[in-house]
């Protein structure tokens, strides 16, 4: 018997850092409404800084997926000395399954089987009702809100930055940058499909370096050669922080930006969060699912007839290189 609210709750999103800043308006709404709840968050250490710090968490485990075995057993034990009475498996494959399953709750609430992944509709007694036309995953999240009758009017996602997490990233910036204001161009994309051509990226920056605006690049550190080739075709005058941030700085570089142009990938989630204005890129991926969610009239979406396919590589790229810097441009212009 499911008893409402819970002494302990625990909710599973272990993974991409797009994902973990679109389960915080869930976080958020049910710390909220059950202030008395202890909540717990089972994460992993790449997206944990984005998020460590956030008022409506009580208490982060940390699964370290690199020790293995090890690591499994340590956040296993931690799950055990929590004692969650409920857990939310908003991951929905089979290592978070497990982990929901072991951890010892008698509710165990996921997704319906059809949004199920790798068989992880086994490890859960609970679940959401069938979405007739799932849409974004903020919303896709907020289902289990719904299910637990907790009120979502209000959606909002408490980026935890502070003070210190701005001047640190204003160290990192010229100081006219930060009098003359700057555009952030976030180069990067986990998925190669998703990524905007290195020539695109340095067209848009030599138009807007012609016309006296600030840039700055950012990305993580497999991005760093293409920043280089970047500057190195357009002036050499945006300031390159590719792979030269943590997570809150990079945040903190968002907060300070007039705007952020990005493909589909985590930075960009961050960077709508915050409440910056964002510029969606998308090609193979569907804005409808994981776009910029406060900026989703910000999307540019790719007029090619191959667009939304879902595929992590695609041999062709010709979907993203139909996104020209002209479009964006005048998008930025808007």
């Amino acid at each position: 018997m499911l008893r409402l609210p819970p002494a302990r709750l625990l909710v599973v999103k272990l993974g991409s850092i797009g994902d973990v800043v679109n389960t915080l308006p869930l976080v958020n709404v049910l710390k909220r409404n059950w202030p008395e709840c202890e909540l717990g968050w089972l994460i992993e250490p790449k997206s944990y800084p984005i998020v460590a710090g956030h008022e409506s968490v009580d208490r982060f485990i940390i699964f370290h997926r690199e020790e293995r075995l090890r690591g499994v057993r340590a956040a296993l034990a931690e799950i055990k000395e929590f004692a969650p009475e409920l857990v939310i498996d908003l991951q929905r494959i089979l290592r978070s399954g497990f982990f929901t399953f072991f951890s010892g709750a008698s509710s165990r609430l996921g997704f319906d089987r059809k949004r199920c992944k790798e068989f992880s509709g086994i490890f859960t007694n609970l679940k959401i009702p069938p979405a007739p036309v799932p849409g974004h995953m903020v919303h896709q999240y907020l289902e289990f809100a719904s299910y637990l009758n907790v009120n979502w009017e209000e959606i909002d996602f408490q980026i935890p930055l502070d003070t210190r997490d701005r001047e640190q990233a204003k160290d990192l910036l010229p100081p006219r940058f930060i009098k003359d204001g700057f555009i952030a161009l976030n180069i990067g994309a986990a998925k190669p499909a998703n990524r905007w051509p290195v020539s695109h990226w340095a067209a848009l920056s030599r138009r807007l370096q012609g016309e006296g605006v600030n840039l700055v690049l950012t990305g993580g550190n497999q991005d760093r050669e293409r920043a280089r080739l970047i500057r190195s075709r357009s002036g050499e005058e945006a300031v390159d922080l590719a792979g030269r941030t943590t997570l809150k700085e990079l945040a903190g570089i968002f907060s300070l930006s007039r705007a952020v142009v990005s493909a589909d990938t985590g930075p960009m989630h961050i960077a709508s969060a915050l409440g910056t204005r964002t510029i969606g890129l998308f090609g193979p991926a569907d804005p409808r699912r994981t776009g910029p969610f406060n900026f989703l009239d910000e999307v540019i979406i790719s007029p090619a007839e191959c667009r939304f396919c879902g595929k992590r590589k695609c041999r062709h790229r010709h979907c993203m290189e139909e996104i020209t810097p002209e479009i964006v441009y005048r998008k930025l212009k808007t």
